[in-house]
């Protein structure tokens, strides 16, 4: 990477698009002179899931890094068998539970637009190391390779990663927001939920936008970060 050429990480969206244009402004984000990397969930809970994707889409044309979340992961299965009328109950409940009704909502009138979303969320990578820094969803499960670890454990995974997980490599996630680390105790120490916490080679960089908090981006090695 070029010297002047900065690495900015930014945690989940989750539909929240005003956010997103914000905190791109605030980092003075420039896809010519900075690498941009983003965590997934770029889909549910908030109101414009679409508008967000087709940002993610454009970020990714101009030499971005868009990883695969676990809503992501859930929207393709809820909808995978729809045009063979075959809808999975269980992944439709379980895609709803989680914010996806009001993603499907935003797709009304526009099943060209969400085919072309659905392809790209299929083409997505599962992590990405640059830097020295392993970048995945939700974190990796101790002792096991990289290599080895499961696509449920990349998306999905919470306490073997939070409270075991202490390197050697620097690892940067989203899915479990801040406050929820405040909230179980996991760090009984942090001072402002709202703000992304490091600890023990784990970097989390989910600040709870989806929850009214704020989207955040994180430029790295510094720890510099900007909030919208």
């Amino acid at each position: 990477m070029e010297k002047d050429r900065r690495l900015l990480v930014m945690g989940d969206v989750h539909g929240q698009y005003s956010k997103m244009q914000k905190v791109l402004a605030l980092a003075d984000y420039d896809p010519v002179r900075d690498r941009l990397v983003l965590l997934g969930d770029y889909v549910d809970r908030g109101p414009e899931s679409c508008r967000v994707v087709e940002s993610v889409l454009g970020l990714v044309a101009h030499g971005a890094v868009a990883l695969y979340g676990n809503h992501e992961d859930m929207m393709l299965r809820a909808l995978a068998n729809r045009n063979q009328g075959h809808l999975s109950a269980a992944d439709v409940e379980q895609w709803y539970a989680n914010g996806g009704e009001t993603t499907i909502a935003g797709y009304r009138d526009a099943a060209k637009t969400l085919e072309r979303h659905l392809a790209f969320f299929r083409s997505l990578p599962r992590w990405h190391e640059e830097q020295g820094f392993l970048f995945v969803h939700a974190g990796i499960r101790p002792e096991v390779t990289l290599a080895q670890q499961s696509l449920r454990d990349l998306i999905w995974i919470r306490e073997p990663y939070i409270l075991d997980y202490d390197g050697p490599q620097d690892v940067i996630s989203g899915h479990t927001p801040t406050q929820y680390l405040a909230r179980y105790e996991l760090f009984p120490d942090i001072a402002d939920s709202s703000k992304p916490l490091v600890r023990a080679h784990k970097f989390f960089v989910d600040t709870g936008a989806a929850w009214g908090g704020p989207l955040t981006i994180m430029e790295l090695p510094t720890q510099k970060y900007w909030q919208a």
